[in-house]
Formats: C-alpha cells, sequence, structure tokens
C-alpha cells in the first residue's frame, strides 16, 4: 500500500509540473485577472518602462556567393526582395493637405486604443484628419485618414496614431513593416473643396469609416493645431513557430527637423465614425469640440529610434 500511494503522489506531482511547464510556455495572457492592488499596479507600470536589448547594433550573418554566377544576390528593401514595393526611407511626405478635427473621444475606448506600455493622456483631446499626400518613393499620390491621439510614454508626452488608413499598398506596408503605424487599405477619394468648405470622407469596401467636415474662416498659425511633439508608434512582429513571444517595440520618429508649413486655415469642424464591423474607431464616439484646420504642410520621414524594446506575450485576452 505504501509503494502504491508513493507512486500515485509521484503521479500527481509530475502532472501539476507539466502544468506549470504548459503555463510558461503560454503566450498568451488574460486580461480578466483579478486587479492587483494600487501600489503593486504602480511597480508593474515601472517595470513596463524598462527595455531588453534585443536588435543587435550589427548583422549577426552575410550572404555568401552562390549559384552560376558565384556572387551574391542583390536583396531589396523589402519583400520581394528581387523587385520592392519600396525602398528605404527617407520618404519625403511633400505635401501633405489635410483638413483636421478636434474631439473630445470616449475615455474608455481611447485607453483601449492605445497599446502598452504607451498610455493615452487622460483628458486631452484627439483630432480626425483626411487628406491628399505625396510621398515618394512610396506613392506619388494617395489618400489617408487617421486618428491622433496624445499618449504618454514614461515622462515622455507624444503623439501616437492608434487608427491610419491609406489608398496605396506600398505606403501601407512602408508604415506596417517599418515604423510601425497600423495601416490598413481604404478605398480611393479626394477632398471636396467647394469655396469655403471641405469634406472629406475615408471608405474601407465602400463602407464609411471616417467623415470630416470644414467650414475654413480664418488664417492660422501651425502652433495652434494641437498636432506633434515626439512621435511614437508601436510596431509588433509575431514569431511563426508555435509557443514563441512576440517583439515589441516603440519607436520614436523623426523629422529630421525638415517639417515645413505651406498654408494653415482655421474654422469650423465636424467628424463622425460612423457604426460598422470592421474597425473599432466607432467606439471613440467623438464630441467635435468645433475647432478645425485645413493645413498644407511637408517633412521628410527618416528612420526612428527604437526606445523600448521586449519579449511579449502573442496575445493578449
Amino acid at each position: 500500500m505504501a509503494a502504491r500511494k508513493t507512486t500515485t503522489k509521484g503521479k500527481r506531482t509530475a502532472a501539476l509540473n507539466a502544468r506549470k511547464s504548459v503555463k510558461k510556455k503560454s503566450v498568451r495572457v488574460s486580461a480578466k485577472a483579478k486587479a492587483a492592488p494600487a501600489k503593486k499596479a504602480n511597480g508593474a507600470a515601472a517595470r513596463m518602462l524598462k527595455s531588453a536589448s534585443i536588435v543587435p547594433d550589427k548583422p549577426t550573418w552575410y550572404p555568401q556567393a552562390s549559384g552560376p554566377l558565384n556572387k551574391i544576390k542583390p536583396e531589396g528593401w523589402s519583400a520581394p526582395f528581387a523587385s520592392s514595393p519600396y525602398n528605404e526611407p527617407p520618404h519625403p511626405m511633400d505635401p501633405a493637405r489635410m483638413i483636421c478635427v478636434e474631439f473630445e473621444p470616449d475615455p474608455v475606448a481611447a485607453w483601449a486604443a492605445v497599446p502598452d506600455p504607451l498610455q493615452w493622456e487622460p483628458g486631452t483631446t484627439a483630432l480626425a484628419c483626411i487628406g491628399d499626400n505625396r510621398q515618394m518613393p512610396t506613392s506619388l499620390k494617395f489618400q489617408e485618414g487617421m486618428v491622433v491621439f496624445k499618449v504618454r510614454f514614461g515622462d515622455m508626452l507624444g503623439s501616437f496614431i492608434p487608427y491610419i488608413w491609406t489608398s496605396t499598398d506600398e505606403a501601407t506596408l512602408a508604415a506596417r513593416e517599418v515604423s510601425g503605424r497600423p495601416k490598413l487599405l481604404c478605398d480611393h477619394n479626394e477632398l471636396q473643396i467647394m469655396g469655403s468648405g471641405v469634406t472629406a470622407v475615408i471608405k474601407r469596401r465602400g463602407e464609411t469609416i471616417m467623415r470630416n467636415s470644414v467650414t475654413l474662416e480664418h488664417p492660422a498659425e501651425f502652433k495652434d493645431v494641437p498636432i506633434g511633439g515626439n512621435w511614437l508608434s508601436i510596431r509588433k512582429v509575431q514569431m511563426p513557430e508555435q509557443g514563441k513571444p512576440a517583439l515589441k517595440q516603440v519607436i520614436q520618429q523623426g523629422l529630421s527637423n525638415s517639417f515645413k508649413v505651406h498654408d494653415v486655415w482655421r474654422g469650423r469642424g465636424f467628424c463622425e465614425f460612423p457604426g460598422q464591423a470592421m474597425s473599432d474607431i466607432w467606439k471613440l464616439k467623438p464630441k467635435p469640440t468645433g475647432r478645425a484646420w485645413m493645413i498644407d504642410v511637408s517633412w521628410d520621414l527618416r528612420l526612428g529610434k527604437i526606445i523600448w524594446e521586449n519579449w511579449v506575450p502573442a496575445v493578449v485576452e
């Protein structure tokens, strides 16, 4: 009997260890876990800003000569590497002509739209911007619509784009793969200008995602537009193997002191995000403040700087 009890205990121990092992290998985290005391939560927030050293400064492997020509084959910046759809930055944005409407977002939806370790700055307004852009070499002409939030990363206050749509795949790929902006494709439309009124709409597969309407009244200065500062983005790279975590990076985008203002007008504006099933942007329930601008600007988008990176759970539920 004693030997049998020992065997049963051993089996139970082995099963318990196996379950612990599975939990350690899991790359999913439940967001429904019991909330920790405030003091512990604050400590977790502080730890969240600590960055690992993951990406090396130099390549760890170099290609070798091969094939019938015994040469190193050329490899472009993006796939397919023999005919890359876009090249490495800089990508000059010249010009960007947009109408921007200020609004108050639903605070819970705003908090949820900003991924960790960034945090939406409570009480701040946001911008809904739609415009006609030119950014070579990615796209000679494309439409773009976005929402811009004020966010915090530790002691740094910056701008963050939780939702953005673009009408060309070159601009979409460059943003998603390199700079960490969550671009999706949209149908191509353009600003509609008549008299002092300007309207714009972002549609995806025929369904309206964003709609802006502006009436221009006075010349203005760009400093009055609540946008700019440190531009921050999140890049999350999933691994193609079961049980592996994802690589997450906070990227600070620099405009290389190239930002130029060509024309700014202000007036009254309205924006709406109609309900649909493709994006959670409608949950922001925008309350326009009445302030709006039409801006004509340009800048030189260069490579950014990785200011935080860590291996993170692939999915948080």
